[in-house]
């Protein structure tokens, strides 16, 4: 199987895109998935159009769709409540709600507004969701089924100076909603500015909750060891939220951190970018003992590392050793598999890893169409 490091050029043009369409995926499912999921579904582009496919968890076999008006080049995706929910980002502004009966057709489609481009979703039952805008300074509040607003919450007062907060990922704890907030610095390329935040939201209320209650008259924010967090997960084996930091490229100065739920601490890095040895990106953790976290070297090439906690602490075991192109999320398959888009230039396709063995399986690239982009499992 032969590896194609991705140019420089192409990993800038995609990480461009990103940076004005999101920071992270959303390709997790927000609600108790079945005890053994049987489909994938994988959102593809080029960055000129979109796509999408299934995989068969049980054989690997894909079916390829044509993704004009359903799932568009700059997308993420998740699951809740037995549909699909397409996240259309940057410049298409919309998310399709799809039914996996008939994935043709669309049960609805909704705008977000002009120019907010929609980040992430988090869903609190069938008729509340809330919707992340990395454009805007508010928080949309949606019914997910109908796509009708319920209303939006203000985050205009965790903006930076460009008055933009870019909000992003989001995880659904307790009743609470967790949101990343970058703060980045739009009028200098998305630069990290002082520090980062998670914003917490009641999902009763839909009130800001203030984290540190020593200071009445404020609504404080939980205040991020390192800036420019791109993807969070609430980690049920830990009992922590898990948030990837990724600073600015290239400094190394990111990793990953826990947050404690209940008491609202940030509980510092417990993977460093320079012990992984480059800037950290999606991950995947495995039963509170192992994470998967993709990694961007010096060069811009894209891997997966292998970090286990041994002894009660966290250490780099290896990478999975892939083609080095970029590597957008990850996902588990809920039966002891990552999977991995894995954009080779030459060869792109859903890489399919045994999670005890770190071994790549039989069947494994899986061909979806376009290089695959997000994946959700149902």
């Amino acid at each position: 199987m032969g590896h194609t490091i991705q140019r420089p050029a192409t990993f800038l043009a995609a990480a461009c895109l990103l940076l004005a369409g999101c920071g992270g995926s959303s390709g997790d499912s927000d609600s108790a998935a079945p005890a053994l999921p049987g489909t994938a579904f994988v959102a593809t582009t080029d960055y000129s159009t979109g796509g999408y496919a299934t995989i068969d968890l049980d054989t690997l076999a894909a079916q390829t769709f044509q993704g004009s008006g359903i799932v568009e080049s700059d997308n993420a995706v998740t699951t809740y409540g037995g549909k699909i929910y397409v996240i259309n980002r940057y410049g298409f502004d919309n998310i399709t709600v799809l039914d996996p009966s008939d994935l043709t057709t669309p049960q609805t489609q909704f705008s977000t507004g002009n120019g907010t481009n929609p980040h992430a979703m988090a869903f609190v039952s069938e008729t509340k969701a809330y919707v992340s805008l990395y454009g805007a300074d508010s928080l949309l509040i949606v019914n997910p089924t109908t796509g009708d607003e319920l209303g939006r919450v203000d985050l205009s007062g965790f903006a930076d100076a460009d008055g933009i907060p870019e909000a992003s990922a989001m995880a659904m704890v307790n009743g609470k909603l967790f949101v990343a907030v970058q703060r980045l610095d739009r009028d200098s390329w998305f630069a990290p500015t002082d520090a980062s935040y998670l914003v917490v939201i009641d999902a009763v209320t839909d009130e800001i909750v203030d984290t540190d209650p020593s200071t009445p008259d404020t609504t404080d924010p939980i205040v991020l060891t390192g800036t420019n967090p791109q993807f969070l997960r609430y980690d049920e084996a830990l009992g922590k939220i898990v948030v990837s930091e990724t600073g600015s490229y290239g400094a190394q100065d990111g990793g990953l951190e826990t947050v404690d739920p209940s008491t609202y601490e940030a509980e510092g890095f417990f993977v460093t970018e320079e012990g992984l040895g480059g800037d950290v990106g999606a991950f995947a953790g495995v039963d509170g003992s192992k994470v998967y976290v993709v990694v961007t070297d010096s060069s811009w090439a894209n891997d997966v590392a292998v970090v286990e906690k041994i002894d009660g602490s966290w250490q780099k075991q290896g990478t999975l050793g892939l083609s080095g192109a970029f590597i957008p999320s990850l996902a588990l398959d809920g039966r002891g598999r990552l999977l991995v888009p894995d954009r080779d230039t030459t060869n792109p396709g859903v890489r399919v890893y045994d999670t005890t063995t770190d071994q790549e399986v039989e069947g494994s690239p899986v061909d979806v169409g376009l290089p695959p982009n997000a994946i959700a499992v149902f």
